[in-house]
């Protein structure tokens, strides 16, 4: 009589026992948790790329505009402000930001529709009440398309059917215009001090921002240049989070994140 093996071979066909299972799904999580991080940072990656493409294509449109019409895309009503024009804060304060981009006083306020409306060559948006800002097509003559951006059913990335651009985050690209033709533009919350100023009594200033005051005192800091565009960057996801802090540095959170043009 043969004697029993004390232990025999595992059947092939048999299921796996619990302390198996259990050890897979062990190893799965592991694996989660070491690749889900890196997952999202490729995905916040393409977003801020995503942005910079479309924040270069505003710009290019606006370029083009400018050397076909020798003048920049603007409301007249924005012109009749007198200075750098920054269109995208009448949505930014709907969504519950503290006032800090205000154009002056009295300030008229506009969505970068307005900047749409004249960049795509059309007099009106779905829902978006344009107050004849290109009625006639008087800002775009020609009719021309200087911008194709993609479109949103909604009020989501891309182009709305309210006519705001926003970024990946679905918040409106902010955008100054140079309007009294200086070649320089002040880019809305860039110019303050408190901002962009990296030390005191320096006019030097974060992201090759400049005063043009001497000790960099005034609220002034600019770029060389005709349109600066910006988006307020990953931590602005949804209404009422903080997207930007005007009394804060432009490297620390929540500035830190935002996405510059220049």
């Amino acid at each position: 009589m043969k004697k029993t093996q004390a232990f025999q071979s595992r059947n092939p066909e048999a299921g796996m026992t619990l302390i198996e299972l259990l050890v897979v799904i062990s190893i799965i999580g592991v694996l989660a948790g070491l690749l889900l991080p890196v997952l999202g940072k490729v995905k916040m990656n393409a977003k801020i790329t995503q942005t910079k493409k479309e924040m270069a294509d505003i710009k290019n449109a606006v370029t083009v505009y400018q050397t076909d019409y020798s003048r920049l895309p603007s409301s007249s009503a924005a012109n009749s402000m007198g200075g750098d024009y920054v269109y995208g804060t009448q949505h930014v304060l709907q969504r519950g930001i503290v006032v800090t981009m205000l154009n002056g006083t009295p300030a008229y306020e506009a969505s970068n529709a307005e900047l749409m409306l004249i960049l795509t060559g059309q007099t009106s948006f779905p829902f978006y009440s344009t107050n004849g800002v290109n009625a006639g097509n008087a800002k775009n003559p020609r009719k021309l398309k200087y911008l194709n951006a993609k479109s949103s059913s909604g009020n989501g990335p891309g182009l709305g059917t309210d006519g705001v651009f926003r970024d990946p985050w679905e918040n409106p690209y902010i955008v100054t215009l140079d309007l009294n033709y200086d070649n320089f533009v002040a880019p809305a919350l860039y110019r303050l001090q408190a901002v962009s100023q990296e030390t005191v009594g320096n006019p030097g200033g974060y992201h090759g921002l400049i005063s043009r005051t001497a000790n960099g005192a005034a609220n002034d800091y600019s770029i060389r240049d005709t349109v600066a565009v910006w988006s307020m960057g990953t931590e602005a996801r949804k209404p009422g989070d903080l997207k930007f802090d005007a009394t804060l540095k432009a490297i620390v959170a929540p500035n830190a994140d935002n996405v510059l043009s220049w």
